[in-house]
Order: C-alpha cells, then sequence, then structure tokens
C-alpha cells in the first residue's frame, strides 16, 4: 500500500510504499517518527470506520438473514468513498495519536492508494486467519461471513437480530477496508518507541502514581474519570500509552508462547548473554549465563533497551504481524547493531513485516550484507562459514524499500545488488575521514617543524 503525506510534522510531502522491510533513515527531526506513528494509527485502526452504502447492506441483511457481497462490484462502485473516508478517518485520529490539540494537523493530507487485484485476492484469504472466517459458513456469533473456495461473493449471515445496526454497519464497513487496503488486514502492529528503556524501567512507577492520584481523586470528590483522562490523554502520544499498557500486562501473559520464541532466544544468547524472567506481579529480571538474578534496573541498558522486543516475540508475535522500532540501534555497541540488523532479517523470512527508522551506518552496512549475499555468486557459501551468516537471514532485495527523510521530504532510496545507497551516511563518514586526515597530518607536520 502507497502512502502519500503532506504537511505532516516537518515533512512537506513525500511517499511510502510499504514492504516486507521498510527502512527510514535521516537526520533528527525530519519527521521519521511522525511518519512512523501515522502508520502506527493506521495499520491498528483504533477509529471506527462506518461507510454510509453499507445502511443499505444492513437494511437488506436485517430482512433476509443473509447477503451476499460482491467485492468487486463494491470496488467498482465505492472505492473512491471507501478510500476518502478511510483517510478522513487517520487525518480525524491524528491529534489523539499524537496527543495533542486539534489544530497541530489542519494543513495535513494523507492519501492512500488502493492494491491491486492480486493484492486484493490475497487480502480476502488473510482474513481466514483473522477476525472472521471466510473460507466455510460459521454459526459462532450473531453475524458470519464466509466466502466459498474460487468465489469473489462473500456471504454475510445474521443469526441475532437483537444486534444494533451501529455494530453491523462498522463490522461490515471494517471488513470491507481490510479487504481493499489488504496491509490493514494483517493481526497486529507493534511499536517499540525511543523512549522504550526508560519506559521498561519505570513504568510500575507510572501506574502506581497515576493510582495513587485516582485514589486521593475520590477521596476529595474529584471525577476521577477527569483525572485519568487529563493524566493519560495530555501527556502521551497513543504509541506510548500502548507500549505502557502492554507492559502493565506482562505478568498475565508471560505464560503464553509463541512461534517466535526461537528468535527472542538469539537475541538473548547473541546479544544479551542471559535471560529475561518475570514474575506473577510483572516484575523484570535478568539472568546472566552463570551470574546471579538481577533487577532490571540494576542491569545494563542494552539489557533494559531490547526487554520490549524480546518479551514481545516470546509472548505475542503473530505471522503477519507488523513490527515497528524506532531506533533499533539504541544502547548497542556496533556489534550488537549488527546482530539486531541480521535478527531482523530472519523475523522477516519467518512472516513478520518489520519498519524501523535508523542513524545507525552499521545496522544499514549489515543488511546490505545480508542483500549482497542473497544474491548468490561465486564464493558466497565460503564467505558465509567464514563470517557465520545463516541462510535464514539473507534479504531479497525485492522485500526491503528504503527511504530518506532530508529537507522536508520523503525519497525513496536507491536499492542495487549491492544494497542500499545510504549517501545521508556515507557523506558524514567521508566528511569525517576527511577532517580526520587532514587534523593528523596537521598534527605531524607540526610535530617535524618543532622537531627542526
Amino acid at each position: 500500500m502507497k502512502i502519500d503525506f503532506k504537511n505532516l510534522g516537518g515533512i512537506d510531502e513525500g511517499s511510502i510504499e510499504l514492504n516486507d522491510f521498510t527502512l527510514f533513515c535521516g537526520k533528527n527531526n525530519s519527521g521519521k517518527t511522525y511518519v512512523m506513528y501515522c502508520l502506527y494509527g493506521l495499520l491498528n485502526k483504533k477509529f471506527n470506520i462506518s461507510l454510509d452504502f453499507v445502511k443499505s447492506i444492513v437494511e437488506k441483511l436485517k430482512q433476509d438473514g443473509i447477503y451476499h457481497l460482491e467485492v468487486t462490484d463494491i470496488i467498482a462502485q465505492h472505492q473512491e468513498e471507501i478510500t476518502h473516508h478511510l483517510q478522513d478517518r487517520l487525518k480525524n485520529y491524528l491529534p489523539s495519536l499524537f496527543g495533542v490539540g486539534d489544530s497541530e494537523f489542519s494543513n495535513t493530507t494523507i492519501r492512500l492508494h488502493l492494491d491491486d487485484v492480486a493484492m486484493l485476492e490475497k487480502a480476502i484469504e488473510k482474513l481466514v486467519d483473522n477476525r472472521v472466517n471466510l473460507r466455510k459458513p460459521s454459526t459462532s456469533g450473531p453475524l458470519s461471513l464466509w466466502k466459498a473456495i474460487d468465489s469473489g461473493t462473500i456471504q454475510i449471515t445474521l443469526s441475532d437480530t437483537n444486534i444494533s445496526d451501529g455494530f453491523m454497519q462498522t463490522y461490515i464497513s471494517d471488513t470491507l477496508v481490510e479487504i481493499i487496503f489488504s496491509e490493514l488486514s494483517y493481526q497486529n502492529s507493534f511499536l517499540l518507541p525511543s523512549e522504550r528503556a526508560g519506559l521498561n524501567l519505570f513504568f510500575k512507577e507510572l501506574f502506581s502514581v497515576r493510582n495513587f492520584m485516582l485514589q486521593h481523586a475520590q477521596n476529595d470528590n474529584i471525577n476521577p474519570m477527569e483525572l485519568l483522562k487529563d493524566i493519560i490523554d495530555s501527556r502521551y502520544p497513543a504509541p506510548i500509552q500502548d507500549y505502557l499498557q502492554y507492559l502493565s500486562k506482562i505478568g498475565r501473559t508471560r505464560e503464553d508462547k509463541c512461534r517466535f520464541d526461537e528468535y527472542a532466544q538469539v537475541i538473548e544468547k547473541n546479544v544479551l548473554g542471559g535471560e529475561y524472567e518475570v514474575d506473577d506481579y510483572g516484575n523484570v529480571f535478568f539472568i546472566p549465563y552463570q551470574s546471579k538474578k538481577l533487577p532490571l534496573h540494576f542491569s545494563s541498558s542494552t539489557v533494559k533497551t531490547l526487554f520490549g522486543l524480546v518479551f514481545y516475540l516470546k509472548h505475542l508475535a503473530k505471522t503477519d504481524d507488523y513490527l515497528m522500532i524506532d531506533e533499533p540501534e539504541l544502547n548497542l555497541h556496533p556489534d550488537n547493531q549488527r546482530q539486531v540488523a541480521r535478527i531482523l532479517a530472519q523475523l522477516v523470512n519467518a512472516g513478520l513485516k518489520v519498519i524501523v527508522s535508523t542513524h545507525s551506518d552499521y545496522f544499514v552496512r549489515e543488511l546490505n550484507n545480508l542483500i549482497m549475499l542473497k544474491k548468490g555468486f561465486a564464493g558466497t557459501a565460503e564467505l558465509q562459514k567464514k563470517y557465520d551468516y545463516q541462510d535464514n537471514e539473507l534479504l531479497a532485495d525485492k522485500r526491503v524499500s528504503a527511504y530518506l527523510f532530508d529537507d522536508k521530504k520523503i525519497t525513496p532510496m536507491a536499492l542495487n545488488e549491492e544494497g542500499i545507497i545510504a549517501e545521508t551516511f556515507n557523506d558524514v563518514i567521508n566528511n569525517l575521514n576527511q577532517s580526520s586526515n587532514e587534523i593528523y597530518y596537521a598534527m605531524q607536520d607540526a610535530k617535524e617543524l618543532e622537531s627542526w
């Protein structure tokens, strides 16, 4: 899916087309986090979708108890209305998403582009594993949808006439949006914000302070809901709020296991040299190999930074999720930055979608190694063995998109057989090398003059 942005934060204009691995590069304050948060809001769709033309479908469904929805006909007749409605709903959601006043995004424009026919067909199949079953009739629930194999028709069946028109309208509208904009049919998007190290460390204290304030509000006859709204809504963008909620539930979800646990173990082994442990009360500990257990606040910055990612991979990640990371290189030694790049490539090959913003040349250069090795040339096997590259972390260039945020614009970064052409880093490195050389040789010349 392609998304156009205009007048978003410090960005005048630019476009993003999501891929299996999508990379943002650019200087500080160039708009990367603005776009990351917008994508998070779009993918999670925490705003209601309620299309006007669906009202007539609901009426016929209530009369007959069944309705056959021809997806191609709906797209032909209503694609412009669907697109404009989704764009408007997303724009109206931006103030809540960023935790700011309504006027902040009054001049912002977001345009969405429909997926092609092949993507639409895949999207219908994707819904099988998500919130509705489209392969066979289902009687589980008051409103069920199913799609016969090799058919473009979705059958909607109503078994409980007591459910509200608004619910049916939203449910059917949301399903149509998920089909037409296929990326929106994925199960979840999980964002690791750049503030994660501090949030991982202090989230329990934040919730303790909130509970303390609510208790005193009740004692002083202050409306606790108004106080809670002020505490949450006015201070944190939605991705930060969601990450705090995620941390608050870790004690209850620690027993759940998912298929990406093996990649969490790779991080613990290759980067951290130890394992995390979460107790019944949500307290986090780190156990270094061959050493004693430490509370999280007593461990290294790397351990604090990576906890959210490791726990997500162990307990929550699902195939086709979007994993979004703001600066994956935070607090990492260059060698560990390379390791994380390789692990993220493994995750892409295992079925996750990855979106990252980075300032790290080491991270991008390691991705380029994975892209070059994937090409397969004489000597590839020997190089893989020499530098310990695994087959499951090699990355096809067609699965990667990279964007440069600079001069208030978003522009695609070139990709070729050598990988991502990251001139933004190359220019800095070349300037640093040049200045270092001039300073060094000037110092040597001065020493020689002094010795005369």
